[in-house]
C-alpha cells in the first residue's frame, strides 16, 4: 500500500504524478492504455483549505469544481445544469439528461427505490428519503466523538442489478463509496476520510474529487462548530490514461509547488443556515443563466459563499470580479 502526507493539493498532485510514472503498470481498459498502481493508496492532506490547483501545467478549471460542488450541495443530478461547467460530463450519462450515479441526490435524497435518481422528477419528500447531510449533523449532536457519521454514495438497490436480475449496464457507477466524518482524537477538529473504489488522478482526484470533498469538509466544520482537521483520501485503484501522459510528465517535472492556506469568515453555523445560503446561491446561478447581459451582481452575507458565487459569476457573465481569497487570482476562470 502507498502512503504519503502533504500540506495541500499541489504537493499531492506533483508527487502523485511522480509515483504513477515510477510505479504505474500499463493495462488496456475501455479501449485505452491505463497506468495504475498495483496496490491501494492513502494520502493525507493536512490543510484541506489548500485545495486550489495553481500548478500551471495542470490547467485546472475552477468553474467545474465550484459548479459541481453546488450541484452536489443542492442535491442535483441534472445534465442541464452541469453541462455548462463540464461538457465532457455528458459522455458518462446514460440518457444525456441525468447522471444516474451523480452524488447530489445520494447525498441529500438517498432513498430505497429501485428507480434511478432523477432530481427533476422527485417529489419534495420521497417516502423513506434520507438527507445524509442531516444525518451527519444529528450524529454529532448526539455524540461529538461519534464514529457513525458516514455518508454512503453506493446504492446497491440501484447500482448492482437491473429489473430482471442482470448486472446493471450503465456508464456511471459511482467511484466514491463513503465519506466518514470524525472528530480528531486530540483536538476539536473535523477530519474527513473518503474511500474510492477507483480514482483517475487527472479527471477525478485533481479535477474535482479532492476539491469537492474538502469543500464539504470545510462547510461541515462551520456547521458543526469545529476547526478544519485533516483530509484522508483512499483509492483502491489509482490511475491515469495514456492521453494524459504528457500532462502527468509535465506536472511531475515541476520543481517547486506551493500549498497556500486561506480562512473564510463564515456566517453559517447550522445546516439550516447553510441550506438557505445554498438555495440563494442556486437561485442567483439560475438568474445569471437567464439574464446574462442584464444580470446584476449579487452580494452575499457570507464570504465563503461569496467566492463560490464569484467563480460562477465570472464563468457565466464573462465579467472580471475581485475575489475574497487572493489566491483565486492565480487560477483559471
Amino acid at each position: 500500500m502507498y502512503q504519503a502526507e502533504y500540506k495541500g493539493i499541489n504537493s499531492f498532485l506533483r508527487d502523485a504524478c511522480r509515483l504513477l510514472l515510477k510505479e504505474g503498470i500499463c493495462r488496456e481498459t475501455r479501449g485505452m492504455k491505463c497506468y495504475e498502481l498495483p496496490e491501494p493508496v492513502m494520502f493525507k492532506i493536512s490543510d484541506p483549505t489548500a485545495r486550489l490547483v495553481t500548478i500551471a501545467e495542470r490547467n485546472w478549471y475552477a468553474p467545474l469544481s465550484y459548479g459541481e460542488s453546488l450541484w452536489l450541495a443542492s442535491g442535483r443530478n441534472d445534465m442541464e445544469y452541469i453541462n455548462l461547467y463540464g461538457s465532457n460530463m455528458k459522455n458518462f450519462s446514460d440518457n444525456c439528461e441525468t447522471m444516474r450515479g451523480g452524488y447530489g441526490p445520494r447525498l441529500r435524497h438517498f432513498n430505497g427505490s429501485t428507480i434511478d435518481y432523477d432530481v427533476r422528477q422527485m417529489r419534495e419528500v420521497f417516502p423513506m428519503e434520507v438527507d445524509q447531510f442531516r444525518y451527519v449533523v444529528e450524529c454529532f449532536k448526539k455524540d461529538e466523538c461519534t464514529r457513525q457519521a458516514i455518508i454512503n454514495i453506493g446504492d446497491p438497490i440501484k447500482d448492482c442489478f437491473d429489473e430482471v436480475g442482470n448486472l446493471k449496464v450503465t456508464k456511471d457507477i459511482p467511484c466514491t463509496r463513503m465519506l466518514h466524518f470524525m472528530k480528531d482524537a486530540k483536538e476539536r477538529k473535523l477530519n474527513l476520510i473518503v474511500s474510492m473504489r477507483s480514482n483517475d488522478l487527472i479527471w477525478g482526484a485533481s479535477a474535482v474529487n479532492i476539491f469537492n470533498f474538502t469543500l464539504i469538509q470545510e462547510y461541515f466544520s462551520a456547521i458543526l462548530g469545529m476547526e478544519i482537521g485533516c483530509y484522508y483520501h483512499i483509492a483502491n485503484n489509482f490511475h491515469y490514461y495514456e492521453n494524459k501522459r504528457e500532462m502527468v510528465e509535465a506536472i511531475a517535472a515541476v520543481d517547486k509547488v506551493e500549498d497556500k492556506h486561506f480562512d473564510y469568515n463564515k456566517s453559517f453555523h447550522s445546516l439550516e443556515d447553510f441550506d438557505k445560503l445554498i438555495y440563494e446561491l442556486s437561485k442567483e446561478e439560475q438568474k445569471m443563466r437567464l439574464e446574462r447581459d442584464n444580470y446584476k451582481y449579487h452580494s452575499f452575507s457570507d464570504s465563503f459563499i461569496q467566492d463560490w458565487y464569484n467563480v460562477l459569476y465570472q464563468k457565466i457573465t464573462k465579467k472580471k470580479i475581485d475575489f475574497v481569497n487572493p489566491i483565486m487570482k492565480s487560477i483559471i476562470i
